[in-house]
């Protein structure tokens, strides 16, 4: 029933990263996270990753600590356009960045990869743990130089503990993906079927299911146009006519290789079958400067 402009500033990461090799086998890495949002007086500040490595010939790596999850970070490599903003199951709150624990990737087969992590499920956010360690697994067939298909899925309890209130739940969920990226074009789309993230401490159970699907073409040296839709219904037993959507759109300019500068435009809605709920439109520019 209102209708709200405003202008605002937003660091949405910082990220400052250290590392030491001992040598071509052990070394270790610490990036901080610092987040700065509208209407927050003090910045947030996390450790993103802060592991051991250990590597060995033919591509197998252990890192123990706290490091990227892997159906995140292998969606995020490909879409491309992380800055704008995550993929839609970090939205939907059924994904997590990073976490700590061990994370061990290698190669099964040639153009397959594995990537596994048995992590607290609280997330780099919350370094907690609860009665059980988390599991995420995710195998990636590359079936050529430039596209893929991944099969990965996530079975824990989020670092929930019952000493408080009784657990009733599991969380689960099942990823596909698939995607293409080269010089010029980035296509994907990545489905994600998730079980009582939000019920575990609930007798009813919840199911999630949402997909995003993005696209990027350059159309100039310097210069590329963007698009994503991403579509979920996050109470698919106890609410299953309400949806929520996402879209951007916009052109990015890249007049050096480590900034980035993207014009963008969003969508977030909420709807019934009856209607709908809410909604909210956001224009801006969007950077990215590595060093």
């Amino acid at each position: 029933g209102t209708d709200t402009r405003a202008w605002d500033v937003d660091l949405k990461r910082l990220y400052l990263d250290a590392d030491y090799a001992f040598d071509p086998a052990w070394s270790v890495h610490v990036t901080t996270d610092v987040n700065w949002l509208r209407g927050e007086r003090d910045p947030d500040v996390w450790l993103k990753h802060a592991y051991v490595q250990r590597q060995w010939d033919g591509g197998t790596r252990l890192r123990v600590g706290v490091d990227d999850m892997p159906a995140l970070a292998l969606t995020s490599k490909w879409y491309g356009y992380r800055y704008i903003d995550p993929i839609g199951t970090s939205i939907q709150k059924i994904d997590s960045a990073a976490d700590w624990g061990v994370h061990l990737t290698g190669v099964l087969a040639p153009k397959v990869d594995y990537a596994v992590s048995v992590v607290t499920g609280g997330g780099y956010k919350h370094p907690t743990h609860g009665r059980r360690a988390d599991v995420e697994a995710m195998v990636t067939w590359h079936t050529s130089e430039h596209t893929m298909l991944a099969l990965g899925g996530f079975d824990g309890q989020l670092a929930a503990s019952a000493d408080a209130r009784p657990l009733y739940h599991t969380a689960r969920r099942l990823d596909l993906l698939a995607a293409y990226a080269s010089d010029i074009w980035r296509l994907g789309m990545r489905y994600s079927y998730a079980s009582n993230w939000t019920t575990l401490y609930s007798v009813n159970s919840e199911r999630n299911g949402s997909w995003s699907a993005w696209g990027s073409v350059q159309v100039a040296p310097q210069w590329s146009v963007f698009a994503r839709y991403d579509r979920a219904q996050p109470t698919r037993l106890n609410d299953p006519s309400r949806r929520a959507m996402y879209a951007n759109a916009g052109v990015q300019w890249q007049p050096v290789k480590r900034l980035r500068l993207a014009l963008a435009f969003k969508r977030n809605a909420l709807r019934r079958d009856n209607g709908e709920i809410r909604r909210s439109n956001e224009a801006g520019i969007w950077s990215e400067y590595s060093f």
